[in-house]
């Protein structure tokens, strides 16, 4: 970590980075992230070390030359990988369960009754009341489900 190979001299120094959502991550006090914690401990008790940021993309040399170089490892598969933040993870993990329920929805066998009513799934709450969630499902005091659920 160049933080680790900075504190080691005694002089200031400056890193500049064009992410602010990491600076932000460590002027958290409260973060919980093991990196963040890190480099807060390091930079708490190096203080010659300062961070700074830099708008993006906006033609600074040495910046331009550090996204390229970062984009290149991403496509090579660098070994060299940083842990998810949990938002990113469980946002992956919400988008991949509402891809497989849309496949299940679009191309099961089961309730297609219920599909020409509701074409579309979806996780946002659709406003109906308890009554007409058993009338489009057919689940509900109904004679022939009743009669259905005794066999």
């Amino acid at each position: 970590m160049a933080i680790e190979a900075a504190s080691s001299l005694h002089r200031p120094i400056k890193f500049w980075t064009d992410i602010l959502s990491s600076l932000t991550a460590i002027l958290n006090p409260k973060s919980h992230h093991s990196i963040v914690r890190e480099i807060q401990i390091l930079l708490l008790s190096h203080k010659h070390i300062h961070l700074r940021w830099l708008k993006p993309h906006v033609g600074y040399l040495g910046n331009e030359c550090a996204d390229q170089l970062a984009k290149e490892a991403i496509t090579k598969g660098d070994p060299f990988l940083l842990p998810k933040p949990l938002s990113y993870l469980k946002s992956e993990i919400k988008s991949a369960a509402l891809s497989i329920w849309k496949d299940n929805w679009d191309n099961g066998e089961t309730d297609r009754s219920t599909h020409d009513i509701v074409p579309r799934v979806s996780n946002k709450p659709v406003g109906w009341n308890r009554e007409e969630i058993m009338f489009v499902t057919g689940h509900g005091p109904f004679s022939s489900y009743l009669q259905s659920s005794n066999t």
